[in-house]
């Protein structure tokens, strides 16, 4: 443990850890993809249109693929999800908001 810790310490410290740049947001998902935002993942169980989907790739939701990821993400409860794809322009915002800065619980993470 005491030596992964100094791993990555030592790691930052050289700046050897480089955040990864955004990729480009990609086609509009289908109904039951994935799609991420830092450390968030949002499963879409409603289909969404061509307005949904540019918005929420202006706000860094890109779609996800699987078999090169290894990383653990916190999953956005469902009811948020269809409510956020059923709301008005208006209400959007405020609700992506609150998602984006809700405390996960770990049980959460995937």
């Amino acid at each position: 443990m005491f030596y992964l810790r100094l791993k990555d310490s030592l790691r930052t410290l050289f700046r050897i850890r480089q955040t990864r740049a955004l990729p480009p947001p990609g086609e509009k998902p289908a109904f039951g993809s994935t799609i991420i935002l830092d450390r968030l993942k949002m499963q879409l169980f409603v289909s969404i249109d061509y307005e949904q989907w540019e918005w929420l790739t202006l706000r860094g939701w890109r779609t996800l693929d699987v078999r090169q990821n290894r990383r653990r993400y916190y999953r956005v409860p469902r009811n948020a999800v269809i409510r956020l794809m059923h709301a008005t322009p208006a209400e959007r915002e405020e609700l992506h908001q609150r998602i984006i800065t809700h405390k996960y619980s770990r049980k959460r993470l995937q």
